[in-house]
C-alpha cells in the first residue's frame, strides 16, 4: 500500500517540473513578442504562462502533502528520500509559498534521517 502511495506522490510532484517548464515557456514567448511593441500581447503571454503554471501546481501540492505524510509515518525508503529532497529544492523556486513548503519538506527529511 505504501509503495503505491510513494509512486503516486512522486508522479504528482512531477507536475512541478511541468509547471516550471510552462512558466519559462511563457516568459520566452513574451520575450519573443517584444519586437511587436504591443503591451497587451506581451502581458497576455506572461499571464498565460503564469496561469497554466498555477493550474499545474495543484496536483504537485497534493503530491507534496502526501510525501510529507509518508515521511512523517516513517515508511519511506532511501530512494524516496532522494526524490523528495530533489522536489523540495525545486519547490524553493516558487516564491513565496513554494519556498516555505520546500523548507518544511527539507526539515522533515532531515528529521526523518536522524531518527
Amino acid at each position: 500500500m505504501y509503495k503505491l502511495l510513494k509512486l503516486i506522490s512522486l508522479v504528482l510532484q512531477s507536475f512541478l517540473l511541468l509547471s516550471l517548464i510552462s512558466f519559462c515557456s511563457g516568459l520566452c514567448r513574451a520575450f519573443l513578442e517584444l519586437p511587436t511593441n504591443d503591451p497587451k500581447l506581451i502581458s497576455a503571454q506572461l499571464s498565460a504562462g503564469a496561469v497554466i503554471s498555477v493550474i499545474q501546481i495543484v496536483p504537485a501540492l497534493f503530491g507534496l502533502f502526501l510525501s510529507m505524510w509518508l515521511i512523517k509515518k516513517n515508511n519511506s525508503s532511501k530512494s524516496f528520500h532522494h526524490f523528495c529532497r530533489y522536489f523540495a529544492y525545486l519547490w524553493l523556486l516558487f516564491i513565496p509559498i513554494g519556498s516555505i513548503l520546500g523548507l518544511m519538506q527539507l526539515k522533515r527529511l532531515k528529521q526523518s534521517q536522524l531518527s
